[in-house]
């Protein structure tokens, strides 16, 4: 272990002096001095879960303590974030979530344990924006052809779940715009991407992560046609937003998941956790482990991705349908 122990006979005499029991958590002022768990709210495999492994051994280096990743998946992350709410606010039960996970179930489901304000975040890991993608051999070139398309007719749109950012994003659209798209869901990006792909849908609306859609559209399986996020993407320069399109008045549609412990842990415990994430995510070596266009272009904190998960969830619950 990382962390020293403390020899029986010394461990006694502190607890005679202190009036501690073993099972009590350490002082802040002491942290860390155990193992941290970190609770992936999602599958193995996925973004969330393939970056928070990359960001651990680098947290292990600069805390020098133990980093335990923890798949806890289930309902949408309820399941996870459940079990990390109910945790002791003491810095050794972290989540790594994704902002939808975090805001959507309280939104779409009610009481599921926790809510926005369940989550202090430490740090942005990641981010993966929503994307809309076609077939490389699709008669759509532009994002115009695609929307001249539903103007016209009906165009099916592979979304990643009905009740996913993407599937609230593009309801948003076609409620404030009547046009012709049908959406249809499937299984997360994968489902949606096996279905773009055989030509079961004509486009897909989903998240732009390192796992399953940057790898198909770097090999050039599929092409970027438009993105959902406000500006321009530093790795897609040349693809225009939506907004810059015409359609605004969108949810929050910059997929991000970032590293979060609970409302009450100290602050100094706090800090410590955000020095050490901050010198992780501006290391060459974490960020070329995310992957190009995943990490951050600047370390965002605590305080900013908290601002984020806000605005995200109230542009969730009042484009809820």
């Amino acid at each position: 272990m990382r962390f020293p122990t403390i020899p029986a006979v010394a461990s006694a005499g502190l607890l005679l002096v202190t009036g501690c029991s073993l099972t009590e958590a350490p002082a802040s002022s002491e942290y860390p001095s155990q193992s941290i768990s970190i609770i992936v709210p999602v599958p193995a495999g996925s973004s969330t879960d393939l970056s928070t492994r990359v960001l651990a051994p680098c947290l292990e280096q600069e805390l020098d303590a133990t980093i335990v990743v923890e798949n806890r998946e289930g309902g949408s992350g309820a399941v996870g974030n459940g079990v990390f709410a109910r945790a002791k606010a003491d810095g050794y039960t972290l989540v790594s979530t994704t902002a939808a996970n975090a805001v959507l179930p309280p939104i779409l489901e009610g009481d599921v344990g926790y809510d926005v304000d369940s989550f202090r975040p430490v740090g942005m890991i990641g981010t993966a924006p929503i994307v809309l993608v076609v077939p490389a051999a699709s008669p759509f070139k532009t994002a115009k052809d695609f929307f001249a398309a539903a103007k016209a007719g009906t165009v099916k749109l592979g979304i990643p779940g009905a009740t996913s950012v993407p599937g609230i994003s593009v309801d948003t659209l076609i409620d404030s715009t009547g046009l012709g798209i049908t959406p249809v869901p499937f299984d997360g990006n994968g489902g949606t991407m096996t279905a773009v792909l055989s030509g079961e849908v004509q486009a897909g609306y989903v998240s732009g992560d390192a796992a399953v859609v940057l790898p198909r559209v770097e090999s050039g399986d599929v092409r970027v046609l438009a993105t959902a996020v406000t500006e321009p993407i530093e790795t897609m320069p040349d693809v225009p937003t939506l907004k810059s399109l015409g359609y605004t008045d969108l949810p929050y549609a910059d997929s991000f998941w970032f590293l979060a412990t609970q409302p009450k842990t100290p602050d100094d415990v706090v800090g410590r956790l955000e020095n050490a994430m901050k010198n992780c995510m501006t290391s060459d070596k974490v960020v070329t482990g995310l992957g190009k266009g995943v990490a951050p272009s600047s370390f965002i904190g605590g305080d900013q991705v908290a601002t984020l998960l806000r605005q995200a969830a109230s542009d969730y619950a009042k484009n809820r349908g």
